[in-house]
């Protein structure tokens, strides 16, 4: 209220900070957002997390090797290569049988593994599922009292109060303010964004590892 020296918006605050969140669940992709959880693969599809955003990985807890992340539009969920005499073919002959989950998609709120895991048709307490770890952006945790905090606001304040000011500008109909603070809103946003990339390489040669097969 005091950056619009306005006094008449303040039932409005609540709104301008929901919509904010959503939008900072579509844009910000900052390091302070980034939460992991161990997975057991008890099921072919598993729900998404509440706060779910977007992945960042899903890894092997045994192997360490990360999953494939595969398209939802085309593939079988038995996708395992058979070799034969000339090497590995480009169709899915055949099911390994308890072959482990290599890939994975995501499909509506949900997370399908591939291929589908094996689970025993009747419970088996000795039966080890495979586990990964996952690691996915959360979606701001929203505030809705004076007193409320999230990762965001104490890493990155300046996203809450130029993205308030932009959205109260828009409203009071001060078109000039408005656009000074999206300006300023994108360059913070842009900033956090590209302090995850670059912290990410610490500094350190980057090496990529194509996969490919000669």
């Amino acid at each position: 209220m005091s950056w619009l020296n306005r006094r008449d918006c303040l039932s409005l605050l609540p709104g301008w900070t929901a919509m904010l969140e959503t939008e900072l669940a579509e844009t910000l992709r900052a390091r302070c957002m980034v939460t992991t959880a161990t997975q057991n693969i008890d099921a072919a599809y598993i729900a998404l997390p509440d706060d779910f955003a977007t992945m960042e990985s899903i890894r092997d807890a045994t192997t360490g090797e990360n999953l494939t992340l595969k398209d939802q539009w085309s593939g079988h969920w038995s996708e395992t290569y058979m070799r034969n005499s000339s090497g590995y073919t480009g169709a899915y002959w055949q099911v390994v049988p308890n072959a482990p989950v290599s890939a994975y998609r995501l499909v509506g709120d949900c997370i399908e593994w591939l291929p589908h895991p094996y689970l025993p048709a009747v419970p088996d307490p000795s039966h080890v599922y495979q586990t990964v770890q996952m690691g996915w952006y959360s979606k701001p945790r929203p505030l809705l009292l004076p007193a409320d905090t999230n990762p965001i606001l104490e890493a990155h304040y300046g996203i809450y109060l130029y993205g308030l000011l932009k959205l109260g500008a828009v409203w009071a109909l001060d078109n000039d303010r408005a656009q000074q603070a999206d300006g300023m809103w994108q360059q913070v946003i842009t900033r956090a964004n590209l302090w995850k990339q670059q912290s990410d390489l610490s500094g350190a040669p980057l090496r990529e590892e194509m996969a490919c097969r000669f």
